[in-house]
């Protein structure tokens, strides 16, 4: 039987109780028992809601950002360090560090045979003499031979001088012939026009008068003076014509002595061009394989250094700095290669490197805080670079062990929101709600009635999730409670 039904029990009995009295007195007495019985139901009904009813605790959405961590578990090693470099080939006699080891600058790292390195530098003598004549003859450049070119030259340069020479002598020669001709033409020209009085021609007369015969001599005297003049200005043309074909034909011989002299100097012009063209050729491979001779003696005179160096320390290789040995690639027993190991600075950075999954990769990418512990020393990292399933951090510090470190990695998304504890967020095939508290007046008095309201999860994270939907963050919202709850239940709140 229910509360309910009791009630309504007790409320049929009283009031048939009520019709029954038959005076006053008894009406009085009736309505007494009749409180003292709602009373004690009262007290029945509450005592035993209240021992049914789910406790909850309620919170109130409030502003904020959603963060997610994560724990990771990786290897912390020193950077990769500088190489630790050693001549080839030299016999090892013990190795007196490992991976990992601190040093200081001087402490000896491995001890090699003394013998070899005597071996070592005899040989590398020997070899460095052999390469330094072979340098020094290939850097001896052959010249190419201009002689040749030289001579065409100046065989060149005569023969247009001498045509120049030639043109100069015409030249002069065909002026001075034709001043003469003009001075003839221009004589000729006075002569002509100085003609005197023809002499009177009548053979009617037999014996000429004196001033016929003086006629006649003057008339007959200009007319040699003109022939005279006539052959004078033919003798200067013909001289005239003389001299220009004596200067077509000079010149003409010594422009072809000159073009031939040309063709002799460009013949030795390339001749001598591509001789020096071939000989830069082959002077220039010289020179690259001297520059490689020159490069292996370098490299050999350091070697050579080096040796002597190891020699004078009884064949001990020692540390050249303080630092921590990141890996060592020597073997007793065995020869020494050119890198020794690996030797980082004590101050430096040191690398972390971890499994992570592809969620992680994700989050770790999208920015993040992250710190790293290691016993009891703390510190942050930062990202580096995550290939496949592996992340690489950058720790810095030099507090730090070679071994274990774990890493704790929090990340945030920035938006802001409501949040709620992701315990206040309840699901069903209908989607996400939560249970929304509010009190209700009842007949058993103020109750607290749940409510269910339909939300959006926006984002999850570290217990947190951020929400939307009809809410303004003034609402009681359940995120705890004893018993199984249902929309309309009645519930108490844990005080």
């Amino acid at each position: 039987m229910t509360n309910l039904e009791i009630i309504h029990k007790l409320k049929r009995r009283l009031h048939a109780i009520s019709e029954n009295s038959t005076n006053q007195s008894r009406a009085g007495i009736d309505f007494l028992r009749f409180l003292g019985v709602m009373l004690i139901l009262t007290l029945l009904v509450r005592g035993t809601a209240a021992a049914t009813t789910p406790v909850v605790t309620v919170t109130n959405p409030y502003q904020g950002t959603v963060s997610q961590s994560f724990i990771l578990s990786g290897e912390l090693s020193p950077g990769a360090g500088t190489p630790l470099t050693l001549p080839e080939g030299l016999l090892i006699e013990q190795v007196l560090v490992q991976p990992g080891d601190s040093v200081t600058q001087g402490q000896t790292l491995a001890v090699l045979s003394v013998d070899d390195i005597d071996t070592a530098i005899d040989q590398l003598q020997a070899s460095l003499e052999q390469h330094q004549v072979q340098a020094d003859q290939l850097t001896n450049a052959d010249v190419a031979d201009s002689f040749a070119w030289q001579q065409a030259q100046q065989q060149l340069d005569r023969a247009y001088s001498n045509y120049q020479q030639i043109v100069t002598e015409n030249e002069q020669a065909i002026a001075s012939a034709q001043e003469a001709l003009n001075s003839a033409r221009k004589a000729l020209s006075e002569v002509e026009g100085r003609e005197p009085q023809r002499p009177f021609e009548d053979s009617y007369w037999e014996m000429a008068t004196p001033e016929q015969t003086e006629t006649e001599q003057k008339y007959s005297d200009w007319k040699n003076e003109l022939s005279n003049a006539q052959a004078a200005v033919q003798q200067a043309q013909n001289d005239l014509e003389s001299a220009q074909q004596t200067a077509e034909s000079e010149q003409g011989n010594t422009l072809a002595a000159a073009q031939s002299a040309e063709d002799s100097r460009n013949s030795a012009q390339h001749s001598y061009e591509k001789e020096a063209a071939d000989l830069a050729e082959s002077n220039r491979s010289d020179l690259a394989s001297a520059e490689v001779l020159l490069t292996q003696i370098r490299q050999k005179k350091q070697k050579l250094a080096d040796l002597t160096a190891l020699k004078d320390a009884s064949g001990n290789f020692s540390a050249p700095a303080d630092g921590i040995i990141t890996a060592i690639s020597l073997v007793p027993g065995e020869t020494s290669s050119a890198v020794a190991g690996l030797l980082a600075a004590g101050e430096q950075s040191y690398t972390l490197i971890t499994p992570v999954t592809s969620a992680q990769s994700t989050l770790i990418q999208s920015g993040c805080t992250i710190s790293v512990k290691q016993g009891q020393t703390t510190g942050s990292a930062a990202l580096e670079s995550i290939e496949s399933d592996m992340a690489q951090f950058t720790v810095s510090g030099s507090q730090w062990k070679v071994g274990t470190a774990t890493i704790t990695v929090t990340t945030t998304s920035g938006e802001s929101g409501l949040c709620l504890p992701a315990t206040a967020v309840n699901s069903d095939n209908t989607g996400d709600f939560v249970y929304l508290v509010e009190t209700k007046n009842t007949v058993l008095g103020a109750q607290n009635v749940l409510i269910r309201l339909p939300v959006t999860i926006d984002e999850r994270g570290d217990g947190v999730v951020r929400v939307s939907g009809a809410l303004d963050g003034k609402e009681q919202i359940v995120s705890a409670s004893s018993k199984p709850l249902s929309a309309g239940a009645q519930v108490r709140i844990d005080a």
